[in-house]
């Protein structure tokens, strides 16, 4: 889309046109799928049900195995889901359960679907068809049909590094930390972003984020103490454990072992490095670095989450490039789009963006020294 003034003429505007239609298309599509899909167990009633077991047993026996099954099969009979998020998202959804399940579920997907439509336009251009096009680049995305039927929690992560990327252009990088600390409702969704944000420079996001990180388990170590803390572990260990989490990530092909590990810290390395490299290209490089690496080192992944797979696309596509690189964008939503089908995909998407990146940069900007008028921000 970048690349697009190159093209003049009514070959662009045949090309814009086909663009919105085929993005117009796949939405149907996806609306099909949320018509004849229907999820008589979305994830939310399992965050239902185990926020309100917290919010009337205590938050300290939440993620006891037999009180969340007690409650999830009780409300929900049959729902075979498990909860691990950090006790701040069952704080989050404490008001939600003094309401019925039916309102409740109506105010959390109208919210989260608000989130990403919210999102979508905070990193869109100003011009009026890109932002048609953000819009219904995610309503066409197929991962995006889930938050309808089943309502994850991957759109309040995909609005909090929106509005991170906002507030950082706006000079106003406290704010900016503090909105990237709701990743920590799911922390392995954008857990290298604050370290990608950091390598490139932005140490008061950093610095935000990472006091806010502290409250957040300070607090949750307090509120779970011994006991809930050996059953949150122990929870999160089962659920690593389950295979039909691990298909979006590393371990079918590496295994769960030392090779695994071996290569999420090889990762992390090179997510900081690259972002450090690249530093000089824009916050929109750094952020959309750091959401690919956190994919890359997820050891188990929703099919929600692979909604983040758009924020590094949009972000990108906002910096005038090459129409090659606007291809290997096209080509990177492909491979989300279709990465709920073939799980391998999201790893290669994953992978193969900051390579791109990577390499861009280098070819820009060979001899590695940063323009002299980039400064750092804070």
């Amino acid at each position: 889309m970048s690349s697009a003034p190159a093209i003049s003429g009514p070959w662009r505007r045949r090309g814009r046109a086909a663009l919105l239609f085929a993005l117009l298309d796949l939405a149907a599509f996806n609306a099909y799928q949320v018509i004849k899909s229907p999820n008589p167990y979305p994830d939310f009633a399992c965050f239902y049900a185990v926020a309100k077991a917290g919010a009337t047993l205590g938050y300290s026996r939440m993620y006891d195995p037999a009180v969340q099954q007690q409650w999830v099969q009780q409300m929900f009979p049959g729902s075979p889901c498990v909860v691990v998020n950090p006790p701040p998202f069952a704080w989050l959804l404490a008001p939600l359960t003094a309401l019925p399940y039916g309102l409740a579920l109506w105010i959390w997907t109208v919210a989260l679907i608000a989130a990403v439509v919210v999102a979508s336009q905070v990193v869109a251009p100003r011009d009026l068809y890109l932002r048609v096009v953000y819009l219904a680049s995610w309503l066409a995305f197929l991962p995006a049909y889930l938050i309808f039927i089943s309502a994850p929690l991957g759109p309040l992560v995909v609005l909090s590094l929106a509005l991170t990327w906002k507030f950082i252009r706006d000079d106003r990088p406290v704010l900016a930390g503090a909105i990237l600390a709701v990743g920590l409702l799911k922390p392995t969704l954008s857990i290298l972003v604050p370290l990608a944000l950091l390598a490139a420079g932005h140490r008061r996001t950093f610095i935000a984020w990472l006091v806010v990180a502290i409250a957040a388990v300070g607090t949750s170590l307090i509120v779970l103490g011994p006991a809930g803390i050996t059953a949150y572990v122990s929870l999160s260990a089962s659920l690593a454990a389950d295979p039909y989490y691990l298909r979006w990530s590393l371990v079918p092909l590496l295994g769960s072992g030392a090779p695994w590990l071996a290569a999420a810290a090889a990762i992390t390395i090179a997510t900081a490095l690259i972002a450090w490299a690249t530093r000089w290209r824009g916050v929109e490089v750094t952020i959309a670095v750091g959401v690919m690496g956190s994919v890359l080192i997820n050891h188990h992944m929703t099919p929600g989450d692979l909604l983040l797979l758009l924020i590094p696309i949009w972000l990108l596509a906002r910096a005038r490039g090459s129409m090659v690189r606007d291809a290997g964008l096209a080509a990177a939503w492909v491979g989300g789009w279709l990465s709920l089908i073939f799980p391998v995909l999201a790893v290669v998407v994953a992978a193969a963006v900051p390579l791109g990146v990577a390499l861009e940069g280098a070819l820009k900007n060979p001899s590695g020294d940063r323009p002299a008028e980039t400064v750092w921000s804070g």
